[in-house]
């Protein structure tokens, strides 16, 4: 602890220049882990990334609320939103698009 405290200037220095990549420090005593430091990149990453995954688990549970399951697609789809890499929007649009019925045009 009493390293932290001495080095906690250089250590918050190098979490910050290192941002997202920073790796995590552990800070305790006695040799016993008892808390982390992480740049303020990882620790937003890890609370959207938690935040996402509720909205997702919450969605599931509505389904099943329904009696419904979700496609193999949909939890596709799930995983990457909850990664960041679909956005809620990208998310809907595509659910939309696997269950809207096609419109068929009439001749004349």
């Amino acid at each position: 602890m009493s390293d932290a405290r001495s080095g906690l200037s250089r250590i918050l220095a190098e979490l910050a220049e290192a941002g997202p990549q920073a790796e995590p420090v552990l800070i305790g005593a006695h040799r016993k882990a008892q808390g982390v430091l992480l740049s303020i990149e990882a620790y937003e990453s890890l609370t959207e990334r938690a935040a996402r995954s509720e909205a997702a688990e919450s969605a599931t549970g509505s389904l099943a609320a329904e009696g419904l399951r979700p496609t193999a697609a949909s939890d596709q789809d799930a995983a990457a939103y909850v990664r960041g890499t679909l956005s809620a929007e990208e998310m809907a649009a595509r659910a939309l698009a696997r269950h809207r019925p096609e419109t068929r045009r009439s001749a004349g």
